[in-house]
């Protein structure tokens, strides 16, 4: 059984664990640890950064102690606390190499190895330790610890310092306060831009330089728990305290892979579950001694403030373009789930209209359902300023399904059931919409399409139908990728994913240049998460084909473009648009600059003249705190989603109603909208459920930073 399995086998006695908070750890299945005649003893040695009075230091005895007893002597732990090991960052590198066997350092000093680790450093993000131990001890938490054990560190669970606050020699309660401030942070890229965005000058220095740093004027502010400024008496230095909870200080109980998988198995559950539940047990002390450390700290001279909600609003506003710009590094996965975790919190009041998103939020397509998030947001935020419809708010609730149609059906069941529901916005996947559409129909929900392309989606055979699209129909888009290769080459192969989709394109494709007497000189078809393409590729090589149309989405449009640089085939590619759901353009911004490669588009920011575009973009930029239209992902998803939302909501108001049946209809009547895509004359008819045709169609290009500029304008 390798690491991995392990861990996820002890997933149920953590969770128990986390409920009983018992003294007594659960045997397991085989019941007590026995001895065995001969024992083999475990020195193991246990290196972390706090003081010997810290909480962290106190779990660590408990742990010790509770390990020893377990083990009858089999495992022996030394520990050695306040950096007697060497800094984080090297006790870091020492427990991957497995030189060091336990380690206990902050998630912020662990992003030098796992970008997602800036999790926890998300600016006035995290509302309450009742929400982050939901996160932390939950998927989230999960996704963090997988992220880790590839790395060489198996994390057991997440200890604390707590909450971060401010120090300074004055009162912080407004970045303009902390600009030109010289503020020591952690040695961390995602913190020190923070600072950088409020105009402070952030410097790294160690935690135990700290005091010295103050002392001596080299900083005049910083950041951290009350029990690091209580211990480290910063106080000593700094006049004033504002109780900000601005940031969290998270710390990994993290056991050497290369150590932990030379263990025993019951030596190794028996490490897991103790520091599973050790974790408990520091996190109440922490609480418990924070009340403590300001009473303490109330006693020295330092002045106390505490910031308002209103003021951290402010902050969190200012830093939302630092968020975005690590929003990938971080993981769509982790951010989409922690935000509909968040959001899952907050009731539904009897105020509230909901529209549903069921998209890939967290899978290779991620983009894709984030960018049409995007759109929908930025429109309802429109709506609501304006009073709302029929006197309620709109609100977007988002669930994921990862391009699995089974997720997605999942999706609707639970949307079926949802208060207030009116409608669901879909995501890039056909297969998954076509997939979904015999429950919507049965259930009678409006299903919004702003980017899945398969014909069979609106013409489903329902009467009434309850999808509406504003997106390309392959229908359209394969007659419209065989002109476009007619008019360049004779000599065409097509290259097809083996879906719903894909077999839909071949039809239209083929159908089209059947029309034009060329008949393609091989189809070649490919599964998802296929790990090489080279034998499609050889035999598109070898049948002397001039072009591909490629019919395919980001992850294995990746792979066709990394297969062919590869292997030196250098073949112009005429794409549609799956390849932009995802990371494709960014990913890939040296390979592209050496292929021929096209993909089609309906929608574009750059050089737009459209008034209601400018707009939007002001619009976009004011919400999402952005600077330009580069920072836009997959341009037509926000689009797309931004003018069904308004559609919608003009279908709400003509109905005067929330039932499904009268919305639907109105979508229908609607006689005019002047939207970002095009001005809908008559979008939706009884026999016509699609908005666009292929005279919204253009082929685009990928620059050199990954962006999508349409081709009439390179």
């Amino acid at each position: 059984m390798n690491t991995f399995s392990k861990i996820k086998s002890y997933v149920i006695l953590l969770s128990i664990l986390l409920v009983s908070c018992s003294d007594e750890i659960k045997s397991s299945k085989s019941g007590p640890l026995k001895e065995k005649t001969v024992s083999k003893v475990y020195n193991l040695k246990f290196g972390h950064d706090m003081p010997g009075v810290s909480p962290q230091q106190l779990a660590a005895e408990k742990f010790k102690k509770i390990v020893e007893k377990k083990s009858k002597g089999r495992l022996k732990i030394e520990i050695f606390p306040n950096q007697i090991m060497g800094t984080d960052q090297e006790m870091i590198q020492k427990a991957i190499k497995g030189d060091l066997d336990i380690i206990l350092p902050p998630l912020s000093k662990l992003s030098s190895i796992v970008p997602s680790a800036f999790y926890l450093d998300l600016p006035f993000f995290f509302e309450s330790r009742k929400e982050l131990y939901k996160m932390l001890d939950g998927t989230p938490g999960e996704i963090l610890r997988e992220n880790f054990l590839r790395k060489g560190l198996v994390g057991v669970a997440f200890w604390e310092s707590g909450f971060k606050h401010f120090t300074a020699n004055k009162e912080i309660h407004s970045p303009a306060d902390l600009k030109n401030l010289k503020i020591r942070t952690m040695k961390n890229p995602f913190l020190f831009e923070q600072y950088k965005r409020f105009g402070a000058k952030p410097y790294f220095i160690d935690f135990l330089k700290i005091s010295d740093a103050l002392k001596d004027g080299a900083i005049n502010a910083q950041e951290n728990s009350l029990v690091s400024i209580l211990n480290l008496k910063l106080y000593e230095s700094q006049s004033h305290l504002t109780l900000s909870e601005h940031g969290y200080i998270g710390y990994l109980l993290s056991f050497s892979k290369k150590v932990y998988d030379n263990l025993p198995q019951e030596l190794q559950e028996l490490l897991y579950s103790t520091g599973v539940e050790t974790a408990l047990y520091q996190r109440e002390l922490t609480l418990k001694k924070e009340k403590f450390y300001l009473e303490k700290l109330r006693e020295t001279k330092i002045k106390f403030s505490k910031m308002a909600p209103y003021e951290k609003k402010k902050f969190k506003d200012r830093l939302k373009p630092v968020v975005e710009k690590y929003r990938e590094r971080i993981g769509f996965k982790l951010m989409e789930l922690t935000n509909q975790i968040k959001n899952e919190q907050v009731p539904i009041s009897d105020d509230e209209i909901i529209i549903g998103l069921d998209a890939d939020l967290f899978a290779g397509s991620a983009p894709s359902g984030f960018t049409i998030k995007r759109g929908a947001k930025i429109a309802i935020e429109e709506i609501n300023s304006q009073g709302g419809v029929l006197g309620k708010k709109l609100r977007l609730i988002s669930k994921n399904h990862s391009g699995i149609s089974a997720r997605g059906i999942k999706n609707i069941e639970d949307f079926s059931k949802t208060k207030y529901l009116i409608a669901v916005l879909g995501g890039l996947h056909s297969p998954v919409a076509l997939a979904e559409i015999d429950l919507l129909h049965k259930e009678k929900i409006i299903y919004l399409v702003p980017w899945a392309a398969a014909t069979k989606i609106v013409e489903n055979g329902k009467h009434p139908n309850y999808v509406f699209r504003v997106s390309v129909r392959d229908e359209y888009a394969g007659p419209f990728l065989a002109k476009q290769a007619i008019k360049r080459y004779k000599k065409i192969a097509l290259l097809l994913e083996n879906t719903g989709w894909g077999r839909g394109n071949h039809k239209s494709i083929n159908s089209a240049l059947k029309k034009e007497g060329v008949k393609p000189v091989t189809v070649q078809w490919f599964n998802w998460g296929e790990p090489n393409l080279y034998k499609q590729l050889f035999q598109i090589k070898d049948s002397g084909a001039e072009v591909i149309i490629l019919v395919a989405n980001s992850p294995e449009g990746k792979t066709v473009i990394k297969n062919m640089k590869k292997r030196g085939i250098d073949i112009p590619i005429l794409s549609h648009w799956g390849i932009t759901g995802g990371n494709f353009g960014w990913e890939l911004k040296k390979e592209l600059r050496e292929f021929d490669l096209e993909v089609l588009q309906t929608f574009s920011f750059f050089n737009n003249k459209n008034n209601r575009t400018k707009s939007f973009l002001k619009k976009y930029f004011k919400f999402f705190k952005l600077d330009d239209e580069d920072n836009i992902i997959a341009p037509v998803g926000t689009a797309h989603a931004y003018d069904l939302i308004h559609l919608l909501a003009l279908a709400v108001k003509s109905a005067n109603s929330l039932d499904r049946s009268k919305i639907r209809n109105a979508l229908e009547e609607i006689k005019n909208y002047d939207g970002l895509v095009r001005n809908y004359i008559n979008p939706f008819t009884s026999n016509d459920h699609d908005a666009l045709d292929s005279s919204d169609f253009f082929m685009a290009k990928f620059d050199e930073n990954g962006r999508i500029i349409p081709k009439y304008l390179n």
